[in-house]
């Protein structure tokens, strides 16, 4: 696969987009992104590391293989699992965004329907968290997970013709807006990776990249909008 993505994506890491939606976490809500979050993160590690689409595809198949169990059958010593074996939701729909991450490993060029497949499945992770969180606005969050989904792909693609096309899937769909999504308190987070996601796809360069992305995401955390 063409597109590539950073080794990190987890509380803490270099990714500033996420680091600063976590700022305005709700102290008791932050356990739930940062595990969605490091969740995706060694999903991508699986594909970005691995020398052969087989190797990634198959330790992608080992989480696939958890979320097909009950909790109670996880094995134990993976903190990751653990965490998320406490969520209030129905953790087996995690396993989209598995699928998700295969598709990435396994395509051998980004298409249309691989971008949509993948940020949807990323956004559709997105509505899992929030039900962990007893928010059940699951159409306002997946359309601002897939702002951020396809605008994080965006900007990680291995070159400007195939930036270029998850950009005009994102016009194409309507992802591609600098308005704010409302969305309850407890999901903060996703407003602001959902403006920025949106607005780095409406002026076509990545999350952050301009002082005006900065103040947006602090109002979007601070007011919501």
């Amino acid at each position: 696969m063409a597109a590539s993505h950073p080794s990190d994506l987890a509380p803490g890491s270099h990714d500033p987009a996420l680091a600063l939606a976590l700022a305005y976490a709700p102290r008791d809500a932050r356990p739930v992104f940062q595990d969605l979050f490091a969740l995706d993160r060694r999903l991508a590690d699986a594909v970005r590391q691995a020398s052969e689409p087989i190797i990634a595809q198959l330790k992608l198949a080992w989480w696939r293989d958890r979320f097909a169990q009950s909790p109670a059958e996880w094995p134990k010593g993976e903190p990751l699992l653990a965490r998320l074996a406490a969520w209030d939701a129905d953790i087996s729909r995690l396993g989209g965004l598995v699928d998700g991450w295969e598709q990435i490993a396994a395509a051998e060029e980004l298409t249309r329907d691989v971008a949509i497949a993948f940020a949807g499945r990323r956004a559709r992770s997105w509505a899992v968290a929030a039900s962990a969180l007893h928010v059940a606005e699951a159409d306002a969050v997946e359309a601002a997970g897939m702002r951020w989904a396809l605008a994080d792909l965006a900007q990680h693609c291995a070159s400007e013709a195939e930036s270029a096309l998850v950009r005009a899937v994102a016009a194409d769909l309507g992802h591609a807006s600098a308005e704010s999504l409302s969305l309850p308190r407890n999901l903060r987070p996703f407003a602001i990776l959902g403006v920025l996601g949106g607005r780095a796809l409406a002026r076509e360069r990545p999350m952050l990249s301009k002082g005006g992305d900065f103040l947006a995401a602090v109002r979007t955390g601070m007011l919501g909008r």
